[in-house]
């Protein structure tokens, strides 16, 4: 895990596996243009020489740091392209899934006006019919098909439909980011490691 900085009363840094109210820090603008990190306990400026981290009684430029957000190096443009189509896909098909099951029950013969002639719908009634004795059962799975050719889904049944569809797009979402995870990790091996391991945080600018 992590490690806290902390400012003791002695005016040293150090750092620490356990919290305490020594690494709680404030934050002052500051009028070079940034901001002062100081200990709350102890007032002591956090401070850096461009090597290395140090604290300070003193406000000056070698105090004023200036925070800029930084995407993690493990997320790349491209991934972050894919997260953002599978997440319009997972609503696209969500919306429309509801549509494309009444789609494939109008053409399969179920329809407003009833069972088209000669259609799917047609043969899946008769063989219904002889298989019980001549009639068809309410509930069955001709019954509820007409009766969502007719009248529609309905309002679970819209719900059902629609969540069906997220799960979908979700499912692809997952196979699609394995993939790409799997060609990251392809295209990084065998790399050499960062020119910029063990180097002072404060001295970001000048990495290589």
């Amino acid at each position: 895990g992590g490690k806290y900085l902390i400012c003791t009363n002695g005016g040293k840094l150090k750092a620490s596996h356990e919290w305490n109210g020594e690494a709680l820090w404030k934050l002052e603008y500051s009028p070079h243009g940034g901001i002062f990190i100081i200990s709350r306990n102890h007032d002591w400026h956090l401070s850096c020489d461009g090597q290395r981290l140090d604290i300070s009684p003193s406000k000056g430029i070698g105090q004023t740091w200036i925070l800029e957000p930084i995407m993690p190096s493990t997320i790349s443009m491209d991934q972050i392209t894919m997260y953002s189509s599978i997440g319009a896909a997972t609503v696209a098909l969500s919306v429309a899934m509801p549509f494309a099951i009444m789609g494939i029950i109008g053409g399969m013969g179920f329809t407003a006006g009833g069972i088209s002639a000669g259609s799917v719908a047609a043969g899946m009634m008769s063989a219904e019919a002889i298989a019980s004795g001549g009639g068809v059962a309410a509930g069955g799975t001709v019954a509820v098909l007409q009766s969502i050719g007719a009248s529609g889904l309905g309002a679970a049944g819209f719900a059902g439909a629609m969540g069906a569809g997220g799960v979908i797009g979700a499912s692809g979402g997952v196979v699609a980011m394995a993939v790409m995870g799997k060609s990251e990790e392809q295209k990084n091996e065998g790399t050499s490691s960062s020119s910029n391991t063990n180097m002072a945080y404060c001295n970001w600018r000048h990495w290589e």
